[in-house]
């Protein structure tokens, strides 16, 4: 009979080699306690994975993942699966994305984001004029995902927003509306995308 939380077996009296059992015990609490995965969609498991590695299987696992949708796979000289319990949590390392299992399936906590930086020069903006950024790559954006930007100086009024306008790539455009002409200096600008 196991624990009833973690599923970790007993030493029974008198057991031969109580030190498998044991060690297989602490490969199981190296694997969940700080729940990290690689993965959480992959469903076929991975041709060369090193000991220690962990994901959470996908929904139409093959081959030695077969049969176990949406448990935790840890790899120790095998595959070795957990069945997740209402309120584990796990980092998706891939995603940088904390997850959390509802008890039918691993859901996200909250949006993820991505960062990123450039140097722009937006230099002078007539009035009722704008300006566009060139391109800045922001690796796992998509269309459909939030977009914030924010500059390095007072924008002295003028309106800026940011969009993602293809795959892994954020455009910027500032707009003035303010009644003159303002000149905006170079300056190392940042961008959020927030996955939906």
């Amino acid at each position: 009979m196991p624990t009833p939380n973690l599923a970790l077996a007993y030493l029974v009296a008198s057991q031969a080699q109580k030190e498998v059992t044991h060690n297989d015990a602490l490969n199981d609490l190296d694997a969940l306690v700080q729940l990290s995965v690689i993965d959480r969609t992959l469903n076929a498991p991975p041709g060369s994975p090193a000991t220690g590695d962990v994901y959470i299987v996908g929904s139409s696992p093959t081959g030695a993942w077969a049969g176990n949708a949406g448990k935790v796979a840890a790899y120790y000289a095998g595959w070795k699966f957990k069945a997740p319990e209402a309120g584990w949590t796990a980092w998706a390392r891939n995603e940088n994305h904390l997850l959390y299992y509802t008890g039918t399936a691993w859901a996200g906590v909250g949006a993820p984001f991505l960062d990123a930086t450039w140097t722009w020069n937006p230099g002078v903006i007539a009035n009722g004029s704008g300006v566009a950024s060139s391109a800045v790559t922001v690796t796992g954006a998509a269309l459909g995902d939030f977009a914030r930007v924010a500059a390095p100086y007072d924008l002295q009024g003028v309106i800026a927003t940011a969009y993602v306008s293809a795959a892994n790539t954020v455009a910027v455009r500032i707009q003035n509306q303010t009644g003159g002409s303002v000149t905006l200096a170079s300056g190392t600008w940042r961008v959020r995308v927030t996955k939906v």
